[in-house]
């Protein structure tokens, strides 16, 4: 149970540091937008690659948040059925439906975007729009990331909750808890 406590551990470890990371990426979205709105309003000066750029970065911190919002348990859950059952229903739901359900749906959506990155790689997709970005594949391979990240914390919270069950439903409980 140790072992699957560490292991839990470990791939959280790093679920948190992309957490932090995402975090120094929105400061950079607000600064992005602090800057075109002053530069818009003060000077009429836009330019479309900023402007493309703050979605760019939108969708960076989203699908890289999910992981970070899953560890955190501040994702949605409708609580209506759920808070009747007793914790150790729950445990055994959130181990089932973690490593059932959740993380090969995740890692299965990983896959599917490698196509998608690769055809974006070899035609060279670039914006539509005169003066916007180009190298769109780099922007996609996020999908791949972000849901290969969502899967290991997937994974993750199924190791903690089989070794909440396996140790009676007491755990070490987390200082981020």
């Amino acid at each position: 149970m140790k072992t699957l406590d560490k292991a839990a551990d470990a791939l959280e470890a790093f679920i948190e540091w992309t957490g932090r990371f995402t975090s120094w990426i929105i400061l950079a979205l607000v600064l992005l937008i602090a800057i075109q709105v002053l530069l818009r309003y003060t000077i009429s000066l836009g330019a479309v690659w900023a402007q493309e750029l703050e979605w760019h970065l939108l969708a960076v911190i989203s699908l890289w948040g999910l992981s970070y919002t899953q560890k955190a348990d501040a994702h949605v859950r409708v609580d209506i059925v759920y808070e009747k059952f007793s914790e150790r229903t729950r445990q055994w739901i959130e181990a089932f439906s973690a490593i059932f359900i959740m993380a090969p749906m995740c890692f299965y959506f990983a896959w599917l975007s490698v196509r998608f990155v690769v055809q974006a790689y070899t035609t060279g997709e670039i914006s539509p729009d005169p003066g916007g970005l180009t190298h769109r594949w780099i922007l996609k391979t996020f999908l791949i990331s972000g849901f290969a990240l969502l899967g290991i914390q997937c994974v993750a919270h199924a190791l903690r909750n089989i070794a909440l069950i396996l140790n009676g439903g007491k755990g070490d409980q987390h200082a981020d808890e």
